[in-house]
């Protein structure tokens, strides 16, 4: 009977000692991750069209217009982009839009109409810089930037949108498994 009860103590001491490594394990786990996610915080990601999207080039952001590289454009956009280092002009195509940007002028020309802009069309580390918050027109997207996470959000105003509100605050994780990281946390509404 003794044996008996000793082994039952052990066999709980195995169980819960078990847990407790697992336990330790999975918050490591995820202090790893969001110490990961801090750093990488510090630049600004895209989301485009509900799918974070991976660029050649950082986000660049100067007096709250934000600016994406001429290759990452050509990726996302416009795969016949054109910049002329002589006149200093850029080209740029997308359906039924034709637009035309000068190197530090805060115009644009969009099929014939010139159209005044925040930002402007800018050389930084020898790569040319497109102010993508005010191209919304010539890309038919919707743009807007979250400060607090470093997110700029751009939709195509071409493809069919879902809307969703949240009835409770939830969080949003990396996969489908029971014990996945925390990507991001949605409040109510």
């Amino acid at each position: 009977m003794k044996k008996k009860k000793k082994s039952n103590k052990f066999l709980i001491r195995r169980i819960l000692a078990i847990l407790v490594i697992i336990l330790l394990i999975l918050g490591i786990r995820n202090a790893i991750y969001q110490f990961k996610n801090k750093s990488q915080t510090k630049q600004i990601r895209l989301l485009f069209n509900n799918e974070l999207t991976k660029l050649s080039n950082p986000i660049y952001a100067e007096n709250s217009v934000l600016y994406l590289s001429e290759e990452d454009v050509k990726n996302l956009f416009d795969d016949t982009i054109y910049y002329n280092k002589g006149d200093q002009e850029l080209i740029t195509t997308y359906n039924k839009h034709v637009a035309v940007l000068h190197l530090n002028e805060n115009q644009m020309i969009v099929n014939d109409s010139v159209l005044g802009i925040y930002g402007s069309l800018k050389e930084l580390d020898s790569k040319i810089y497109l102010p993508i918050s005010d191209l919304g027109i010539v890309y038919d997207i919707e743009i807007e930037y979250v400060d607090t996470t470093k997110l700029l959000i751009m939709d195509s105003t071409t493809k069919a949108k879902k809307k969703a509100m949240v009835l409770n605050d939830t969080k949003v994780k990396s996969s489908k498994l029971p014990f996945a990281m925390t990507v991001e946390k949605i409040r109510k509404g």
